[in-house]
């Protein structure tokens, strides 16, 4: 069995991870560590294909990270690569982020106006918030497009957009107290968008910071008209959002904590999943994978037209193995055929363990012709393969029968006929490839 591996380009040493099989044990190890300081992208060597996944909402990781771990010594441990300087991707996300918060802002807009038609805001208030709120989203949407936001500890500049949306609304409010109701609804949505970028304690501090921004506006309007009512009122108002702020961030804490355990939970039931799909001696597709392969590769064929063709392959003289050795020499050829056969696919292909010593290969994008020759290709590769037994008793051959899929018929008859091709292959000497 090929061990699941991740090294870093350029360093010595390949370190083994905790599943053999497939990615999805690194995967529920990054999701344990999501609150972790490593932004990086992973690279999964296995059975000879390189893999990659890319961390989620995590910091950079710092460079001197590398100087101060020994590699080589983590035997047993996710190996995390520095990510790109700008990951397109990455940044296009963000960019889509912005754009959406931004409509938060054309709402809040749209409320004023609302006052304004009730003459609860005047008109110049009602300029200057729309002149505000237009510069800001210029502002930030130029720092997005130039890549000027990554020079930040936080490239999504949650915290500046955040502080930006919070005083402007403060400054509406200083103009036209009426709108403190705005105030209060508004600032709670804008720190959900902050909550879920950081931790319920930075989100605290930032509440802190706009609620005496707040407190400051209810003192310089009263120092400047001097009316003990809206004093009053504001007064209210603060303190009914001071006592609310921290249970709202406890709840968002909480919820938070839920959805890192529903990702975990969800990774856990892919991977759960995915082994449900592979045979547990060599790796590969079983027998139920195979069939749910091929409907689908039919249903491709029907709506596309492409071409399907199916190789049914059959180890010659298995038994021999299991006579001259034992069953467990058995099962090292039946895994290094496996993992021959596996080295030579195409991206479309599908190739699994049909039962036995009997495999399955389905070529999509592949007329009869094609798979004759990608057949006989197989064939001379296995008769030249290498067998780490205790000694030779001649070369594995395989016999392979190949069959096109015809429209109209079912996936089972295609099969069928590719199964009695190989029949026809063993009948006819073995070692051949039959159509």
């Amino acid at each position: 069995m090929t061990p699941l591996t991740a090294a870093r380009p350029g360093k010595t040493g390949i370190h083994a991870l905790p599943d053999p099989r497939d990615a999805f044990a690194a995967r529920a190890l990054l999701a344990r560590n999501a609150d972790k300081s490593i932004d990086a992208q992973y690279y999964i060597w296995h059975s000879g294909n390189v893999r990659n996944f890319t961390a989620p909402r995590i910091a950079p990781a710092p460079a001197q990270w590398w100087e101060n771990h020994d590699v080589d010594a983590m035997p047993d441990s996710l190996v995390a690569l520095p990510a790109p300087a700008r990951d397109a991707s990455k940044q296009s996300l963000r960019l889509r982020r912005f754009l959406f918060a931004s409509l938060f802002s054309l709402v809040y807009l749209f409320v004023l106006a609302l006052f304004y038609a009730e003459d609860k805001v005047g008109r110049d208030t009602l300029v200057e918030a729309c002149a505000i709120v237009v510069s800001s989203v210029l502002v930030f949407f130029f720092l997005f497009r130039l890549d000027l936001n990554l020079r930040f500890t936080d490239p999504s500049l949650t915290v500046w957009q955040l502080l930006v949306a919070v005083f402007t609304m403060l400054y509406v409010v200083y103009r036209a107290p009426e709108t403190r109701l705005v105030f209060s609804a508004f600032f709670f949505v804008a720190l959900m968008f902050a909550m879920l970028r950081h931790s319920g304690r930075k989100v605290a501090a930032l509440g802190s910071v706009s609620l005496l921004g707040f407190a400051l506006v209810t003192w310089l309007r009263y120092e400047g008209n001097r009316d003990g009512e809206m004093l009053r009122v504001d007064m209210l108002q603060l303190a009914v959002v001071s006592v609310t702020l921290p249970w709202f961030i406890f709840i968002g804490e909480h919820v938070k904590r839920l959805r890192r355990g529903l990702d975990e939970v969800s990774l856990k039931l892919e991977g759960i999943e995915e082994r449900a799909r592979r045979d547990d001696l060599t790796g590969v597709y079983n027998r139920r994978a195979l069939m749910i392969a091929m409907e689908d590769a039919k249903r491709r064929a029907d709506a596309s037209g492409e071409p399907l063709s199916i190789c049914v392959i059959d180890l010659d003289l298995f038994k021999r193995y299991n006579d001259e050795f034992d069953h467990l020499t058995g099962d090292i050829v039946l895994r290094a055929f496996a993992q021959a056969v596996q080295g030579g696919l195409r991206a479309t292909d599908v190739f699994g363990r049909y039962g036995g010593e009997e495999f399955v290969q389905i070529l999509r994008q592949t007329a009869l012709t094609g798979a004759m020759a990608d057949a006989e290709r197989l064939r001379e590769r296995i008769s030249q393969l290498y067998m780490p037994i205790p000694r030779s008793i001649g070369p594995l051959t395989v016999s392979i029968g190949v069959a096109q899929y015809e429209p109209g018929e079912t996936i089972v008859e295609t099969f069928a006929r590719a199964d009695a091709a190989l029949y026809k292959a063993k009948q006819r000497g073995r070692n051949r490839v039959e159509c």
